[in-house]
C-alpha cells in the first residue's frame, strides 16, 4: 500500500507539472502583480534597451545615452535604483517584456499598432520616420519601384510588416534581413559602397552622416512617427500614470528638450563639404596633435578641446586672422599674456593657453547652471566674451526665461546683435548668432571625433577577433544563408 501511495503521489506530481508546461501559471501571475507596486518594493527599475550610437552606450564615464539619461530620471522620480539591460534587437526587447522580465522598453520605439494593442504605451517624446539610404553619387531611387539592387535591412519585425505591407503594391519588391549587422553597420556598408540600400530611422543617419557623409536620404519610407516607452500589459495602470505624469514633468521643466538638446539636436545642421573635409582631418592631422590635446586637457575631454581648436584653426598652428588673433586655438594677444604664454603659434603652447583660458570661464560661469550646461555656456563666452554673455543671460531673464537653461539663453543669443536690444544692455552690441553657431559646431566636431574612434575600435575588435578565431583553427562562420534570408510573399 506504502508502495502504491508513493506512486500515486509521484504521479500527481508528474501531472501538475505537465499542467504547469501547459498552462503557465507562473506568467499569469506575473501579468497581474502590480508592476509598479513590484518595482517599489524590489527598489529597482528595470528598462531593457538596445546599445545604440545616440540611445544607449557605455563610454569612459559610464553609462549613457538620450534613453539612459530619460531612464535615470524616472528612477528617481520612484526613488528606486535603475538597471539597465540591452538586448539584441527590437523583436528580443518586446519578448522580454511580454515575459516580464524588464519594466520598460525603450530603445527609440516608434509607435506600432500591433504592439499598442499587445502593451501599454507610454507618453511620446520625440518623433522620427524610416527612411531609405543609399550612398551620395549613386543611382537614387524616388519610390519602392526604382530599387534595383538589394535592400539590406537589420533585423526588425517592424520593419518586414512595413515591407510586406509595400509588397503587396510592388510585387517585384525584395529585401534580405541581415541577423549579424546592426542598423549603423548597414549604413556604414552602404556608405562604403558594399550593399546598396538599406532603411534606417531617420535619426541614425543624421548621426551617421557626422562620420560617413557619403550616406544620403532617398526617400522617407514613412511619414513621421512619434516614439514610445512600453510598458507590460496588465489590469494595473499605475505604473503607466506614474510615467504619465513624469513626463509631463519632464516636459514643462525642459528636461527632454535639454536631453534632445544634448544628443542630437546638433545633427539638423549637416553640410556635405564641410563634413568631409574634417574627417579628412581627423584621418591626417588630429594624430599629429592628439598627446597635446590629452596632455593639456585637465578636466575636459581631450576630443572637445580638440573640436574648439578645429572650429578656431582647422588645426593650423599657423592661422591668423585680420582681427589679431592666432595660432591652434586662435588666442588674441591680451588672452596670451593672461595665460603667460609667450608664441600664439607654437601648437603646445597654444593648446595649454587656450585650455586654461577655457577652464578659468568655466570656473566664472554661476553654480546654479548644471554641469551638463556649463561647457555650452563657457563655449559662447570664449567665443564672444564673458561680459556679452553676462548680458544674454540678464536679457534672457528679463523676457521670462530662465537664465541658468542653455536652451534659453541660446535662443535670446541672437538679440545681442538688434539695437532694440543691445542699446539697454551694459556691453552693448556683440554678434550671438555667431556665438550660437560656434557652440553647434563644436558638438557636431567632437561629436564626430567621438564616433570616429568608436567605430574605428569596432572595426579592429572585430577583424582582430576573426584572426583570433582563424589563429585558433575554430570552424568557418555560419552559412548566410542560415543567418540571413531573402523574404517574399508566394
Amino acid at each position: 500500500m506504502k508502495g502504491l501511495f508513493l506512486r500515486i503521489v509521484a504521479g500527481l506530481c508528474l501531472l501538475l507539472w505537465a499542467i504547469d508546461m501547459v498552462f503557465p501559471w507562473q506568467h499569469i501571475m506575473h501579468s497581474e502583480e502590480n508592476p509598479y507596486q513590484a518595482i517599489q518594493e524590489r527598489g529597482k527599475l528595470v528598462v531593457g534597451t538596445i546599445n545604440h550610437p545616440i540611445s544607449y552606450f557605455i563610454n569612459g564615464e559610464g553609462e549613457s545615452g538620450l534613453e539612459y539619461e530619460l531612464s535615470k530620471a524616472f528612477a528617481s522620480y520612484l526613488n528606486v535604483e535603475l538597471e539597465m539591460r540591452p538586448m539584441e534587437s527590437t523583436d528580443t526587447l518586446f519578448d522580454a517584456l511580454d515575459e516580464h522580465k524588464i519594466d520598460i522598453a525603450a530603445a527609440n520605439l516608434f509607435y506600432q499598432t500591433d504592439k499598442a494593442e499587445h502593451f501599454q504605451l507610454g507618453p511620446s517624446y520625440y518623433s522620427a520616420s524610416w527612411q531609405l539610404a543609399y550612398r551620395k553619387g549613386e543611382n537614387r531611387p524616388r519610390s519602392l519601384a526604382q530599387i534595383n539592387d538589394t535592400l539590406v535591412i537589420p533585423e526588425s519585425s517592424e520593419l518586414v510588416k512595413i515591407l510586406k505591407d509595400a509588397q503587396l503594391k510592388h510585387p517585384k519588391l525584395r529585401w534580405r534581413v541581415d541577423k549579424k549587422l546592426t542598423q549603423e553597420e548597414l549604413l556604414l556598408q552602404v556608405a562604403e559602397g558594399k550593399i546598396a540600400y538599406t532603411l534606417a530611422n531617420s535619426l541614425d543617419i543624421s548621426a551617421t552622416q557626422q562620420i560617413k557623409p557619403q550616406i544620403a536620404v532617398a526617400f522617407d519610407l514613412t511619414d513621421e512617427m512619434s516614439v514610445h516607452w512600453y510598458l507590460s500589459n496588465n489590469s494595473s495602470n499605475e505604473l503607466q500614470s506614474a510615467l504619465l505624469d513624469f513626463m509631463n514633468t519632464a516636459i514643462d521643466s525642459g528636461l527632454i528638450a535639454n536631453i534632445e538638446e544634448k544628443y542630437f539636436n546638433h545633427f539638423r545642421q549637416f553640410d556635405y563639404v564641410d563634413t568631409k573635409s574634417y574627417l579628412n582631418s581627423i584621418e591626417a592631422i588630429l594624430p599629429k596633435f592628439e598627446p597635446l590635446f590629452t596632455k593639456h586637457k585637465g578636466n575636459l575631454d581631450w576630443r572637445l578641446l580638440a573640436a574648439i581648436a578645429y572650429q578656431e584653426s582647422h588645426w593650423n598652428p599657423d592661422a591668423t586672422s585680420p582681427t589679431g588673433v592666432r595660432g591652434m586655438m586662435m588666442l588674441t594677444k591680451d588672452t596670451a599674456e593672461r595665460m603667460k604664454i609667450t608664441d600664439r603659434t607654437d601648437p603646445e603652447q597654444s593648446i595649454k593657453a587656450g585650455s586654461e583660458y577655457l577652464h578659468w570661464l568655466i570656473e566664472q560661469i554661476p553654480d546654479s547652471i548644471n554641469n551638463d550646461d556649463r561647457i555650452w555656456f563657457a563655449l559662447a563666452a570664449y567665443n564672444m566674451g564673458l561680459g556679452h554673455l553676462l548680458d544674454a543671460r540678464r536679457l534672457t531673464k528679463s523676457l521670462g526665461g530662465n537664465a541658468d537653461n542653455w536652451l534659453d539663453v541660446k535662443k535670446n543669443l541672437p538679440l545681442l546683435a538688434e539695437k532694440r536690444y543691445y542699446t539697454n544692455l551694459k556691453y552693448g552690441y556683440a554678434r550671438g548668432y555667431e556665438a550660437v553657431q560656434y557652440v553647434e559646431n563644436i558638438r557636431r566636431y567632437m561629436n564626430s571625433i567621438m564616433n570616429y574612434y568608436r567605430v574605428q575600435q569596432n572595426q579592429s575588435d572585430k577583424n582582430e577577433d576573426v584572426n583570433n578565431n582563424s589563429s585558433t583553427g575554430s570552424p568557418a562562420e555560419e552559412n548566410d544563408h542560415e543567418q540571413e534570408k531573402t523574404l517574399k510573399t508566394e
